[in-house]
């Protein structure tokens, strides 16, 4: 999300924006409008990323950047590719580089308020299904945690219902949301919570063979 007005990251991305340890090469995939990293991908050309490419096919050399962005994007990909994209995203990174991930939380609220459920292929996860795809894809986790509440989910609501659909019938880029729910949101994500929208993961490639033992729910 992106404050548009005053090109600010709040809420969740101001959290991711923070997650990263600022040393050497990043690529945010699926950056969309917004710029995390210094190379951006996305597969729509309308956002003007600096390479317009599939997660699942990423036309880089091995081993290039020390941090990749993988934000509010594995929710949207085709059903059961998500280990394939983990590990295009791993062949990228140099040894032990850093992977930062979120995606929404698969709690009953939130998933029962999210329109794009209904009318996308657009999935939650809860945290051990994520922690399980990246261990099946050569990842370790550092760090993970959740944040974010109702008025993210307002947010996603909001943004669904009224400045999406206006965005695509009047050519306009209103923001995400009003500035007071922006600062509601912004709000939630100053503490980490037990059960928050928001999964957020910080994740380490694993230079060795993956192994086959799997995450117990916890």
């Amino acid at each position: 999300m992106k404050l548009e007005n005053e090109h600010e990251h709040f809420g969740r991305l101001r959290i991711v924006k923070g997650m990263n340890e600022g040393n050497g090469l990043s690529l945010s995939v699926g950056c969309k409008d917004t710029r995390l990293a210094d190379i951006n991908i996305d597969i729509d050309a309308s956002v003007f990323p600096d390479i317009m490419a599939d997660v699942l096919h990423l036309p880089i050399r091995n081993e290039v950047f020390d941090t990749v962005f993988f934000t509010e994007v594995i929710e949207h990909l085709p059903e059961n590719t998500e280990i394939q994209a983990l590990k295009e995203i791993k062949k990228v990174l140099k040894n032990e580089g850093k992977l930062i991930l979120t995606t929404p939380n698969n709690r009953a609220i939130f998933t029962l308020l999210d329109p794009a459920r209904y009318i996308m292929t657009h999935r939650h996860y809860n945290i051990l299904n994520i922690k399980n795809l990246l261990h099946d894809s050569g990842f370790s986790i550092e760090e993970i945690f959740t944040m974010g509440g109702i008025y993210e989910c307002l947010g996603v609501l909001y943004y669904c219902l009224v400045v999406y659909p206006l965005n695509r019938l009047f050519d306009r880029n209103l923001s995400y949301a009003p500035s007071i729910l922006c600062k509601l949101i912004d709000s939630e994500y100053d503490i980490k919570s037990i059960e928050g929208y928001t999964i957020l993961i910080k994740a380490k490639k694993n230079s060795g063979q993956i192994g086959n033992v799997l995450y117990e729910n916890r």
